[in-house]
């Protein structure tokens, strides 16, 4: 029986297209949301969920993160994406003659370059895929997309320009969730945390010391604030670990008298594409 697995987005969407390229044997399910795609493993409609969690330009997508909170479901594995933006139109448009640009807001914060320097109008929409499809519905050469250049395969659109992003290194990370597992090979394994440190003086500090006392690797470590809550903050913590490594037990004992809060939301495998 093949895999279910939901995504946010529509078709053409950078999700679906990891997803076509890493699970082709699989079926996908489009989500208008992060929640939905969340409430579906939950209502098991889906064996598994992918979420974009960080992208190398706009940064972390933390929409995901409180979704994984939220839900306690487990990172089953990562995956990075090459991201390569292109500015989508109806066939007839004209580069000079865009006056608007829609697209997810992540992929306008990417091209924001771009976008300032063609003096468009940058209007933020649910999805990338979505942008480009809903081109038809608007009718108006005169409105472009941004989206993957998979689209040139398209009849109905056409290429304005490729290569859009403020950095060609656009890279974004993709988790998938699920209460299953799933065998996947891969030599890098890494644990994802959120910790809520004490008011305390100096909590911040012994809690990051612990990570240093058991020789464990941070590769992110990123504040964010806590909602209801002003001027205190939550922190994201990624560190490498382990498939199976016993510090994270030890770990999780020893921030127990230091910290207010952590949520472990797995330890899993990088899957290089």
């Amino acid at each position: 029986m093949k895999n279910k697995i939901a995504y946010q987005g529509a078709k053409g969407s950078y999700s679906e297209a990891l997803l076509v390229d890493r699970f082709h044997d699989c079926i996908y399910y489009p989500k208008e949301s992060f929640s939905q795609v969340v409430e579906s493993i939950k209502a098991r409609e889906v064996d598994f969920g992918l979420l974009p969690i960080e992208n190398s330009i706009a940064g972390t997508v933390v929409d995901s993160y409180e979704e994984l909170i939220r839900s306690g479901i487990p990172i089953i594995s990562e995956y990075m994406y090459k991201i390569s933006h292109a500015l989508i139109g109806l066939k007839g448009s004209n580069i000079d003659k865009i006056v608007e640009v829609h697209s997810h807001p992540q992929a306008l914060q990417q091209c924001k370059t771009f976008i300032d320097q063609m003096g468009y109008k940058a209007i933020p929409v649910v999805d990338t895929g979505g942008s480009v499809y809903n081109l038809i519905n608007e009718n108006k050469k005169e409105i472009a997309a941004i989206a993957g250049d998979h689209f040139e395969m398209e009849d109905e659109f056409v290429i304005l320009k490729k290569n859009i992003s403020d950095n060609e290194q656009n890279y974004t990370r993709f988790l998938l969730l699920g209460e299953e597992s799933l065998k996947v090979e891969a030599d890098e394994y890494k644990t994802s945390t959120v910790l809520i440190s004490s008011d305390k003086p100096g909590s911040l500090l012994k809690a990051l010391q612990e990570f240093a006392s058991l020789n464990l690797n941070l590769t992110k470590l990123e504040s964010r604030p806590i909602l209801g809550r002003p001027w205190e903050y939550k922190f994201y913590i990624d560190f490498s670990s382990d498939k199976n490594d016993e510090r994270i037990k030890v770990l999780e004992e020893n921030l127990e008298d230091v910290v207010e809060d952590i949520h472990f939301l797995g330890t899993y495998p990088i899957v290089k594409l």
